[in-house]
């Protein structure tokens, strides 16, 4: 549905241009203290869409400004001791839609700090958390927290990557027709994803190498990566299937140079990192989530290595632009590696509320820098989520913290007000979101078909954030139905909204039902393919059917759910071309066949 927004939902001018927080009253409480005119611009919903580069640059410090002002809502709805005091528990069924709502924590301080939403260690939201759900711990039996993380740890290198400084070296053919079709390949398939630096950029690097033939540059080890990368995408429509070797003839001189410049070189360099993030992004396209995120680490550190030789505050610290774009690919990169398998910190997700955005003025390069933007957005908006919604609920015992047994018990101290006080803000949160991506690259919503893999990526994490949003509410009660009783009544729960849903918790497990089955139909041609996501796209795939697989075994439930018996082919049939033995895909396809679903035409 249309409507005009006259008023943007983002700073006024006065606040922004002073880099002041702003609480979106008129006038703000800022420009109030200050006598100052408060004035928003005006954002008719019915526009043509300026694409010069200015009016890029100034989309882009909106979104920026958006992600400040959302963090401070969220801040205050989760430190409140009870989200609506005066209010019942249960909202109700008749309220308007949520994009017509305000926002629930208008009245913020805008002298309060942007706080920090970190993802919290032994986090709830990892795909195997879902095994240890009762009701799916009684289909497939015992997995522990760590069991997709053990498998990718036992994996060795692909290829003769194994035996790095003990095999020859063998510098591949450098001819220039062949290396300009994999540069192409890669700029056409692989750079839309990752843009760490302009096309202009490379060509400089590869007329280096070309000319100069110097095997011990780190341009040298870029360029040798965007070949082996081009190779990878290039290979999609080939019978070479799991074939873990494309383009190693590339990439084992491109590693070997890199790492060689990590360990020796005493000065950090950005172009150290650039290569790093991507041979990060070429163990990404063979489904090595684990040697994708060593990569990136190390490219993390060194970045916050560069950062600490200037010695400068960060507040005062001047970037260029290859350094922001490196900065937000490293901070994606783990932070999608910290949602999966919850690995080990670099230290650089900290500063994901401090650095500021990629302001691209490159006009070949505009629609490539929105649509990076708008997925760190959303990176940070995912972050926020799993801070607020799926933090572990500990136990103290002696001097150690012990997680639950059963992952629901994270939302019961919580209680069913707050929860649908912060789904609700953080979901629209994410709505502010979508509608921050400029018209011409923005998504629809939905299954129709796309133009391309960028579209698709970000339609996939948008249903992605919507899905974790309201899965604490099928969670529940899935458990509530599984136990056979309500827990002990208490003055938070009662009556248990869960065991008989309100009309709201009905609502909110119909929202989470519908982007399960959403965001399945939406990914199944990118786990068909090798992309930076295919790892992520098809734990979250597993993930998606497990939770309808639980909906479809609750009665109360199961009239929401849809025949998931074709997609639920559709994903087994992509995910059977990677499931070589002991792999994680081989796991995935594994449990996902003992998903048995009711059939629609028999009930």
């Amino acid at each position: 549905m249309m409507y005009t927004r006259k008023r943007a939902l983002l700073a006024c001018d006065f606040c922004r241009h002073r880099k002041r927080k702003c609480d979106n009253q008129k006038p703000c409480s800022t420009c109030r203290d200050s006598n100052a005119d408060c004035v928003y611009k005006e954002l008719p919903s019915e526009r043509v869409e300026d694409t010069s580069p200015t009016a890029v640059i100034d989309r882009l410090i909106r979104i920026e400004s958006l992600l400040e002002h959302q963090s401070q809502q969220i801040y205050q709805l989760s430190t409140r001791s009870s989200a609506f005091p005066d209010q019942p528990d249960y909202v109700s069924a008749d309220q308007p839609p949520l994009e017509y709502l305000p926002s629930t924590s208008a009245a913020i301080d805008p002298q309060l700090e942007s706080p920090q939403f970190l993802i919290p260690k032994n986090h709830a939201t990892i795909a195997s958390t879902l095994l240890s759900v009762p009701k799916v711990r009684d289909l497939v039996g015992e997995y522990p927290r760590d069991y997709f993380f053990k498998i990718e740890e036992k994996l060795p290198l692909p290829g003769f990557l194994g035996s790095l400084d003990d095999s020859p070296l063998i510098w591949p053919s450098l001819e220039l027709e062949t290396l300009n079709t994999l540069a192409e390949a890669y700029f056409r398939n692989v750079h839309p994803h990752h843009p760490l630096f302009t096309p202009s950029a490379f060509k400089s690097w590869q007329a280096k190498l070309i000319q100069e033939r110097d095997m011990n540059d780190i341009g040298t080890s870029i360029c040798f990566c965007v070949y082996a990368l081009g190779a990878v995408c290039s290979d999609q429509g080939d019978d070479r299937g799991n074939d873990e070797t494309i383009g190693l003839h590339f990439f084992q001189p491109a590693l070997r140079i890199m790492l060689h410049k990590l360990v020796w070189e005493f000065r950090p360099r950005i172009s150290i990192c650039q290569a790093l993030l991507l041979a990060a992004s070429y163990f990404a396209h063979l489904g090595r989530p684990l040697h994708s995120w060593k990569m990136a680490q190390f490219s993390a550190r060194m970045f916050l290595n560069l950062m600490e030789s200037r010695k400068r505050p960060l507040s005062n610290a001047e970037f260029e632009e290859a350094e922001l774009r490196t900065f937000w690919q490293c901070f994606t990169v783990e932070c999608d590696r910290i949602a999966e398998l919850d690995v080990p910190r670099s230290g650089i997700e900290p500063l994901g509320d401090r650095m500021r955005l990629p302001h691209s003025t490159d006009p070949t390069d505009n629609e490539n820098t929105i649509c990076f933007i708008a997925e760190h957005a959303i990176r940070r908006l995912l972050n926020r989520i799993h801070n607020s919604l799926y933090g572990p609920e500990t136990v103290q015992v002696g001097p150690n913290l012990v997680l639950p047994v059963d992952p629901t018990q994270a939302w019961q101290n919580l209680g069913p007000q707050k929860l649908i006080a912060l789904s609700a803000e953080l979901n629209r949160q994410l709505e502010a979101w979508y509608i921050s991506i400029p018209d011409y690259v923005r998504p629809l919503k939905g299954t129709e078909p796309l133009p391309n893999d960028r579209a698709r990526v970000l339609r996939i994490r948008y249903y992605a954030a919507k899905q974790i949003i309201y899965r604490p509410f099928l969670l529940q009660v899935v458990a509530r139905h599984h136990d056979g009783k309500s827990p002990a009544t208490s003055a938070a729960m009662t009556p248990d909204p869960y065991s008989d849903p309100a009309s709201i918790v009905l609502e909110n497990c119909e929202t989470c039902i519908n982007t399960c089955w959403t965001y399945l139909y939406n990914s199944i041609d990118m786990i068909g393919k090798r992309s930076p996501y295919l790892w992520t796209f098809s734990q979250s795939c597993m993930s998606c059917l497990i939770m309808l697989w639980m909906a479809d075994n609750t009665p109360s439930l199961r009239p929401y759910v849809p025949n998931v018996r074709p997609i639920q082919g559709m994903v087994l049939d992509k995910l059977r071309k990677w499931a070589t033995k002991d792999s994680t895909f081989d796991a995935e396809v594994r449990i996902i066949e003992q998903l048995v679903f009711s059939d629609p035409m028999e009930s």
